[in-house]
């Protein structure tokens, strides 16, 4: 078998990559990395918190200085409960809780000292009079808020095994 070869004519177009030819191709490279890292923060927007650092750090705020003011003497974390109890009678509207801890009036709040049972069932503390041991407007759960939770301790042993303090703000 004989085997034939032909020679293809290139002519006399033997040339290599010209600037015109690099410059379109860093052109479309630049453009496709462009998008891409214009793109993609957009596909994981619904992943990011839609709540700001200020709301959080107002809700630790909050707390710490709702324990100051409570605290009882000498020890960590405990509070009075006669005065907890009285505090929060006195500043149970929202504009008086935004007055006193510096909130602007469209922030709502909600304090709440929560009680822990043997059981592990967590229900608000209980005032002498039967009613909820809260503060400010109830979250009903529409708006995204913030929220921070402090173990602390009551006094006259009003805590099964423990209590929180829960403060949120939307």
């Amino acid at each position: 078998m004989k085997s034939v070869g032909k020679t293809i004519d290139c002519g006399q177009d033997e040339r290599a990559q010209t600037t015109q030819d690099f410059a379109i191709g860093i052109s479309i490279f630049l453009l496709t990395v462009g998008f891409t890292f214009g793109f993609l923060p957009s596909l994981l927007t619904p992943f990011g918190s839609p709540l700001g650092d200020d709301i959080t750090a107002k809700t630790d705020r909050v707390a710490a200085t709702l324990i100051a003011e409570n605290n009882v003497d000498g020890e960590p974390r405990t509070l009075n409960y006669s005065q907890l109890e009285s505090f929060l009678a006195s500043t149970n509207s929202e504009s008086a809780l935004q007055d006193h801890f510096g909130l602007r009036s469209t922030a709502d709040i909600n304090i709440t000292i929560v009680n822990v049972t043997d059981t592990g069932t967590r229900t608000p503390l209980q005032r002498a009079s039967g009613t909820n041991l809260t503060a400010g407007t109830t979250y009903e759960g529409q708006t995204p808020a913030a929220s921070t939770t402090r173990v602390i301790v009551v006094t006259g042993g009003r805590c099964d095994v423990q209590c929180f303090v829960v403060v949120k703000v939307w």
